[in-house]
């Protein structure tokens, strides 16, 4: 019963922090300021749910699976930000610049 409510409070959390990460990802204006939430709060996300599957599933086979999913988690969803900002660099992809407002309130 207490593993059960344990698991289920790391599901809701990585279900939590994939929705706060989808969020930002569709609220960033430009490809670099995506690519912090979509890697932090997916890792973070994916990792919780791993973290709650393996407290449900107990001391099995199953857990060492777990445990190399989330080690392979942790080493790709850095390493793939970093590649595809690297990348963005490299291709010269313009950073986001805020609009300059003039005294009238509209947009340059």
């Amino acid at each position: 019963m207490a593993r059960d409510i344990v698991a289920g409070i790391f599901c809701c959390t990585g279900t939590f922090f994939f929705i706060l990460g989808t969020t930002g990802l569709l609220r960033m204006p430009d490809l670099f300021t995506r690519l912090h939430p979509s890697t932090k709060c997916d890792t973070l996300g994916a990792c919780s749910v791993i973290v709650g599957m393996a407290v449900h599933n107990g001391w099995s086979w199953d857990l060492l699976k777990l445990v190399f999913i989330a080690c392979f988690l942790l080493l790709s969803s850095a390493t793939c930000g970093h590649a595809i900002g690297r990348s963005a660099l490299r291709r010269h992809i313009p950073y986001w610049k805020k609009k300059e407002v003039k005294e009238d309130g509209h947009g340059a």
